[in-house]
């Protein structure tokens, strides 16, 4: 492949160079340590010309000092643990060669006394450490800690982020930090500027309310991540915050907290408040911000400045990206229940409760809140249509109401979402710069995008209110350019995003008797396409080979006829019973209040009772047949419930069959024999199958409460069983529906030529050459897929630093 052809002293040069240019650790510790030393030691050559350049570089050190929380190095760097890896070992060691004159590392150490207790400590190393004796065939090893404190006990109390900070602190120096993230950078000409940072928080100049300085001390980030289509969108999301709305929320919201780096604080009062941030598993998701929060309470303060900022680095990819947002939507979901809150929002003023409940809680709340607006609408929609032969004094009035408004709200909505960008790329640039960028984002598809974060921000803030569980999700910070299989994109968002466009789709479609206006059309079906879509949409190279596309579309099919195991990854079943898990602990009573799903079968079962009266109890067939018009299609859980115990019983990994899809032919089956039971009309045939979709969509969730809460345990354990295999049988034939009409118009669109090219030149900004092109065919063809996958990404990767860096690909030992 080429990459063995490098001696190590290529390799040596060229590792840093690549860690120069991604969002590497190695960047980070550079960018500070070099651009703040030589900014302070040019400030110290003007302030005191008459010190020589040893006596300026011994003032930086006294006042300057970068504290790494390495937490892991004991484990990778100790020869004797199974754990040791001499590659990160050897990056370590570069990095106290390269800037030991500021750097030292703190890690946590554990030893096992012969008695079998476990001992924990803090520790620190720099570059004046001695290695510890080596063992045999281990290049490097471990350094001696210079300072060793133990600790109470376990340290790792939350997801470990927080106790790596907090376990650090100690081992830093003066009055003041600066919380830096690995995926930050630092510039000379901003570090200029440190002196006047230091006079906000210490000095007799420093601004003081109530008698106490500043707390948190907020700059703006520069972005230096806008790469690709993503890259951009996600640069310019974080441009916004960092900027604009952190200005706002500073004056006059007066609701601005802490939200990461390169926030400077005040030691003093963050060690009277147990530390930079808080540790607790789930309910500290988001770590950060509780340091705000806490200094709220005990009557602390923060500023925000705009004249220092450092580089940050964001997310480039589809799934990176969005995983940030879930992550951080489930850590307010768990704020939201927090003592902290409470006491907050007991005690804060009415114009700072405002501003600080909508640009923390309320913000996601909005998201949830725009979500249940669509389906609602969707809903009357369908609702009016199917209604419209019992002549309803106000079916007129809410159908104009919704032609007239619903389209002008989602517009403004839009609007204001990209309102701030236009605003402050206006102040900064000017009109022309402004317009540029706010079209250079709608022929991006922003609010594709948006459109689709808005909903898994609304979809993990509800769930984790409703049922808990906020787990911390790793997004990493690497270039985007693997095509993710369509199986991983459909467990990925299916629950979150495209099973809810489905059932927007089908209410639309039940709709369809009554004319809406245009705007109504256009927004249903921009959601619809945004939630169902916007994965493949954003996906890279997903239309450049049909028979990628039908690989894709085999393992997927594989995936969902694979039979019970552990994996979610390895089988439909087991990623449906993930997905119900965090039912187990919830109460029951979310089931009934307040449930959007309860009302609406309440509703349509309403609707079906006017339009297909039942009379009296009559033991006639006739009668049998209006009633049964009117229920939910229970036939098919009877028959589950009589053959759940011996299937249950008898469900192995290795079976040809697996229960679910047996079940779910089975229940097909009986549903349409027992619609054909009914006497169908022309007038109400389409109220009676709304009525039947509505109060299935109900009982699913019910049955789902049932078999993962199982209540009275194993006494009605057949009852649980035959719940959860009747919620199986549908919600495959739901899935197996949707996942085969997705991929089918992907592999529809894998053969249109030239769409693969498009698409690159959409996500990537860069046009495909036909000398690359020619390169990346197969020499043979026996030549598997893999090999040609790793060629299309390298061409990708190639045409991608040819834009932005075309001294890279010229180079003589790149270009061969």
């Amino acid at each position: 492949d080429g990459w063995g052809e490098y001696t190590d002293a290529q390799w040596a040069k060229m590792a840093p160079w690549a860690s120069m240019r991604m969002q590497t650790l190695w960047r980070t510790v550079a960018g500070v340590c070099g651009a703040y030393s030589r900014a302070l030691a040019t400030l110290a050559k003007h302030q005191e010309p008459g010190l020589t350049e040893e006596e300026r570089h011994a003032m930086v050190r006294q006042r300057f000092h970068v504290v790494l929380a390495m937490q892991q190095y004991a484990k990778f760097a100790d020869p004797a643990r199974g754990s040791y890896s001499a590659h990160q070992v050897a990056a370590v060691e570069g990095l106290l060669a390269a800037f030991g004159d500021w750097l030292s590392i703190a890690f946590i150490d554990e030893e096992v006394d012969n008695d079998g207790t476990h001992r924990y400590f803090s520790c620190a190393i720099d570059r004046d450490c001695p290695m510890l004796a080596q063992a045999p065939g281990a290049p490097l090893g471990m350094r001696r800690p210079k300072y060793r404190i133990e600790l109470p006990g376990f340290p790792i109390l939350g997801h470990g982020k927080s106790d790596n900070q907090n376990c650090a602190i100690v081992f830093t120096r003066g009055e003041v930090l600066q919380m830096i993230d690995a995926n930050q950078d630092a510039y000379y000409e901003a570090s200029l500027f440190l002196p006047v940072a230091l006079q906000e928080m210490v000095g007799s100049s420093a601004p003081q309310h109530g008698g106490r300085r500043a707390g948190i001390l907020g700059f703006r980030e520069h972005i230096f991540s806008d790469i690709g289509l993503l890259g951009r969108l996600a640069a310019d999301s974080e441009f916004t915050f960092g900027t604009i709305i952190q200005r706002t929320m500073d004056w006059p919201l007066e609701a601005r907290l802490h939200y990461g780096h390169p926030d400077v604080m005040d030691k003093l009062q963050m060690l009277q408040q147990g530390g930079v941030s808080k540790g607790t598993r789930g309910l500290n998701l988001s770590e950060d911000v509780f340091a705000g929060l806490d200094l709220a309470l005990r009557g602390g303060w923060t500023k925000y400045r705009e004249y220092f900022h450092v580089g940050k680095g964001r997310d480039m990819g589809f799934m990176s990206a969005l995983s940030f947002y879930a992550k951080v939507s489930m850590g307010n979901g768990e704020q939201a229940i927090t003592r902290q809150w409470t006491r907050l929002g007991l005690q804060l003023p009415l114009h700072r409760l405002f501003g600080v409940f909508y640009t923390h809680v309320g913000f996601y709340l909005n998201q949830v809140l725009m979500t249940s607006a669509l389906q609602a609408f969707a809903f009357m929609c369908a609702f009016f249509a199917l209604g419209q032969s019992l002549d309803m004094t106000f079916a007129d009035g809410a159908v104009g109401l919704s032609s007239s408004y619903f389209g002008l709200l989602y517009f403004v909505f839009v609007v204001a979402s990209m309102l701030p960008l236009l605003l402050e790329t206006c102040i900064e640039e000017g009109l022309r710069a402004a317009l540029g960028s706010v079209a250079n984002s709608l022929l991006s598809l922003s609010p594709v995008f948006s459109a689709f974060q808005s909903k898994m921000m609304g979809f993990y803030f509800e769930a984790t209110v409703h049922y808990g569980g906020a787990q911390y999700i790793p997004t990493g910070r690497g270039l985007a350019t693997a095509r993710e299989p369509f199986s991983k994109l459909f467990q990925t968002f299916a629950a979150s995003h495209m099973q809810d466009g489905m059932e927007l789709a089908a209410l639309l479609l039940f709709g369809s008797a009554v004319s809406y206006e245009w705007p109504f059309y256009l927004c249903i079906v921009f959601s619809i396409f945004s939630w169902t879509f916007a994965p493949f949409l954003f996906n890279p190279r997903q239309f450049d080979s049909p028979r990628w596309a039908m690989q894709d579309l085999n393992s997927w099919a594989a995936w969902m006829c694979a039979p019970r195991g552990a994996d979610p990854g390895a089988s439909w079943v087991a990623w449906a019973d993930r997905q119900q898990q965090v039912r187990r602990h919830v109460s029951v009573l979310w089931l009934l209040f307040p449930s959007t799903r309860l009302l609406a079968a309440g509703c349509s079962t309403s609707l079906a009772l006017m339009l297909v009266p039942v009379g009296p109890f009559a033991p006639t067939f006739a009668w049998t047949r209006t009633l049964t018009a009117v229920t939910p299609p229970l036939a098919h859980g009877v028959l589950c419930l009589l053959a759940a115990p011996m299937f249950v019983c008898r469900q192995s990994k290795d079976a040809a069959v697996s229960p679910h899809v047996l079940f779910a032919l089975v229940g097909a089956c009986v549903t349409a024999f027992e619609l054909g039971v009914i006497e169908w009309q022309a007038n109400t045939a389409a109220c009676v199958l709304f009525q039947k979709f509505m109060t299935l969509r109900f009982l699913l969730d019910v049955a789902d409460g049932v078999a993962a809460r199982r209540p009275e345990g194993c006494a009605c354990a057949p009852f649980h069983d035959a719940c959860r295999l009747w919620a199986h049988s549908w919600r495959f034939l739901r899935d197996f529906l949707l996942g085969f009409l997705l991929a089918g118009v992907c592999v529809a669109l894998s053969c249109v030529p030239c769409l693969a090219r498009l698409h690159a030149v959409f996500l990537f900004q860069t046009r495909p050459q036909r000398k690359a092109r020619s390169e990346s065919r197969p020499s043979s063809t026996t030549r598997s897929t893999t090999a040609e996958l790793h060629d299309q990404v390298d061409n990708h990767v190639r045409r991608l630093f040819g834009k932005f860096a075309p001294q890279i690909v010229n180079a003589p030992h790149l270009a061969a």
